[in-house]
């Protein structure tokens, strides 16, 4: 086992501290959350489960709505609702628990104990790599829909998702170089448990999660099988639609769950007393490895909110809906668990969130406003054209001599003049856009709000103008991961279709030897700045997919 590890569960351990004073909810609180609770649902309709912890103790346990539309039951104690990625934070758990039994060393690759599995890979990647998202796997569902597949319409399992993997032989990148979430990680990482535990994953699992108390807890066999008062999910489209489930992968989602077994792990994590070992359950609300890239730990998110410590995921599947918000300062939980896509998890987390720290939270943090220094003011058609920043593509145009900011699928909106550099949106003044040189040679500008950290979009390289530049670009594109053709032709102007595997979209030029559509990112290759050789396609949490021409 890596010695970090070793030396956190050691020092972790030490300083576990008892469980703080139960602090129940005051009449100020119980009021604020009965009202935000009486207007999530009507009659008739799915909802939601909602717990908080605090200072060791339960202080709400509340449900609103139906667990099944179809026969009228309402969301109760007994309900199971599938909390999908949260269910990574307890295959985390295991692994951790395992490492600390010398089952698992977390700094070995993951293929000591998975034999044969992902071998056109030639790089090096750990356990570790795999909890943290650092892996450089590419996910999964990206993957199927590359293939033209709806995974969500086929009863999937590990088995399916296995098959594909195993037929990778690229990297979204160098594993440990980057974190880029994928849920491919967890699917891997529950195979690898039930290699190492020589038991079928979701029998190891319930063993565990009977081991911590949590009995109402795990994952089904297989599409078909059930658990007693399981919850159907719904959608809202011109009425009420059930979400089926079909589906039924282990370790990245797909964990059935009460919300009474969620508040019995939150009360173990601020000091209950726990069949685990008390470094482990320390441990898991850690990050993996400080050295690695990212913000994750064991199946959890790392950040701060208005000054405080936090730690929290959020999980999504069709209807299913979860959220698990944790301020470790203030020994605070919340979990909100939901069956329809109508109510935002998160978005009542923070609410209840508010509610409950209204009076503890730090100063709120806030962002610079505007530039360190305003530059002389560049000329118009200096500044106008397309620029790309966290994978938004935004257009620079003017209009009857006024400049605009247009985002495909949003209104426009004109760019006030302010001084030198320094534009400010008409919808919102206090939104300053600065343009100035990059550094590397290039353009820019950069978003400022004092509000939000400020960031950056870069030009892109102006569009080419003749036809034989678009019509170089035309071909047929094979992956052999994937068994997927992509068919390029020229329309006119910088409009091109792409075929996929037979189904025809529209794709557009955004600059010379990239094509965009939709998330869709098409990257031509040449050798040394000859003919066209390949493209790398990106969409999403998959990466550098390789795309060799064919003639």
């Amino acid at each position: 086992m890596r010695n970090h590890i070793v030396s956190a569960f050691a020092a972790i351990a030490c300083t576990l501290s008892l469980p703080a004073l139960a602090q129940p909810l005051d009449d100020a609180e119980s009021a604020a959350i009965d009202e935000v609770m009486g207007e999530l649902t009507s009659e008739g309709e799915p909802g939601v489960a909602v717990g908080v912890v605090r200072g060791g103790e339960v202080i709400l346990e509340a449900y609103t709505g139906e667990a099944d539309l179809a026969h009228g039951i309402p969301l109760g104690p007994e309900t199971r609702l599938n909390i999908a990625s949260n269910a990574k934070q307890y295959v985390a758990l295991m692994a951790l628990d395992m490492a600390n039994r010398g089952m698992v060393d977390l700094d070995e690759d993951f293929r000591t104990y998975l034999p044969g599995v992902m071998e056109g890979v030639d790089q090096r990647i750990t356990v570790a790599d795999l909890i943290s998202h650092t892996s450089g796997i590419r996910d999964i569902y990206n993957l199927w829909s590359l293939t033209g597949v709806t995974w969500y319409e086929r009863p999937y399992r590990n088995r399916d998702a296995m098959e594909l993997l195993n037929r990778q032989t690229g990297l979204n990148f160098d594993p440990g170089s980057e974190h880029l979430y994928s849920n491919s990680n967890y699917i891997l990482l529950a195979e690898l448990i039930a290699a190492v535990s020589g038991q079928d994953f979701h029998e190891y699992a319930g063993e565990f999660f009977a081991r911590i108390g949590m009995e109402d807890t795990g994952w089904r066999r297989r599409y078909g099988a059930f658990f007693p008062n399981q919850a159907r999910a719904y959608g809202q489209w011109n009425g009420w639609l059930e979400d089926p489930a079909i589906a039924n992968l282990f370790g990245d989602g797909f964990l059935f769950t009460t919300l009474g077994d969620q508040l019995a792990w939150e009360q173990q994590l601020q000091g209950a007393a726990s069949a685990l070992d008390a470094g482990v359950i320390a441990a898991s609300q850690a990050r993996v490895d400080d050295a690695l890239p990212g913000a994750y730990g064991y199946g959890l998110e790392h950040g701060t909110y208005r000054g405080l410590q936090e730690i929290s995921h959020v999980g999504s599947t069709g209807g299913f809906n979860a959220y698990v918000r944790r301020f470790p300062e203030r020994d605070l939980a919340i979990v909100v668990m939901g069956n329809t896509t109508q109510i935002s998890v998160v978005g009542l987390g923070y609410t209840i969130s508010d509610i409950l720290l209204d009076d503890s939270y730090p100063e709120e943090q806030s962002y610079a406003a505007g530039p360190e220094a305003v530059l002389a003011r560049p000329a118009t058609e200096v500044i106008l054209g397309l620029y790309e920043g966290s994978n938004t593509l935004i257009c620079i145009t003017e209009r009857d001599g006024e400049l605009y900011r247009e985002i495909e699928g949003r209104d426009p909106v004109r760019l006030i003049h302010e001084d030198g550099n320094v534009f400010a949106y008409e919808s919102n003044a206090d939104l300053k856009m600065v343009f100035e040189p990059s550094g590397d040679g290039g353009r820019q500008f950069r978003i400022f709000l004092s509000s939000q950290p400020t960031s950056s979009y870069r030009m892109l390289a102006p569009l080419p103008e003749s036809d034989a530049s678009f019509a170089e670009l035309e071909g047929r594109f094979v992956n052999p991961e994937t068994d997927t053709e992509i068919v390029i032709e020229h329309v006119s102007g910088t409009d091109f279709v792409m075929i996929k595997n037979g189904r025809r979209r529209d794709a557009q030029m955004v600059q010379g030897d990239e094509l965009r559509w939709n998330d869709y990112r098409l990257r031509y290759q040449r050798d040394d700045g000859g003919p066209i050789t390949g493209m790398l396609v990106d969409n999403g949490r998959m990466l550098n997919v390789d795309f060799p021409r064919v003639e």
